[in-house]
């Protein structure tokens, strides 16, 4: 229950993107870990450049939004982890629809443009797609 008070309370909520932190993200994988259920884990890492934290505030919050309309809410949620990165958890699908979201994820933020005052800023990302919990604990691919 502790945890579930910090989520509500915004102790374990990212100031920037308002979705759960690294912090909870690490205490939800720790759990998925002991499921007979198997979870699909999604880490995004941005590829940007930022010339102040204003613009990159404005990216993360941009790149947070796109993120959350490409899965499947409320089955999958996203967390925002450290630096640039985000983390989604996948439920009740198989491998190759983990790649599917993946994919769709890598091209809209590809095909995404933001304008920050007179600056473009294109966005590229890597994703690597992990299992836990279930019988495949720790596969790991990389789009």
């Amino acid at each position: 229950m502790d945890g579930f008070h910090k989520l509500l309370t915004g102790e374990w909520v990212d100031s920037i993107t308002r979705l759960p932190n690294h912090e909870f993200a690490k205490r939800i994988v720790d759990q998925l870990k002991q499921s007979e259920d198997l979870f699909y884990l999604l880490h995004v890492k941005l590829k940007f450049q930022a010339s102040s934290d204003d613009l990159r505030n404005f990216v993360l919050s941009r790149v947070s939004s796109v993120i959350k309309h490409s899965v499947r809410i409320p089955k999958d949620f996203v967390c925002k982890m450290e630096g640039n990165d985000f983390c989604i958890v996948l439920h009740g699908i198989d491998d190759k629809e983990a790649k599917k979201i993946a994919s769709r994820i890598k091209d809209s933020l590809h095909y995404l443009l933001l304008t920050y005052g007179s600056e473009k800023i294109q966005i590229d990302c890597d994703i690597e797609i992990s299992t836990v919990g279930g019988a495949k604990d720790g596969d790991r691919n990389t789009l």
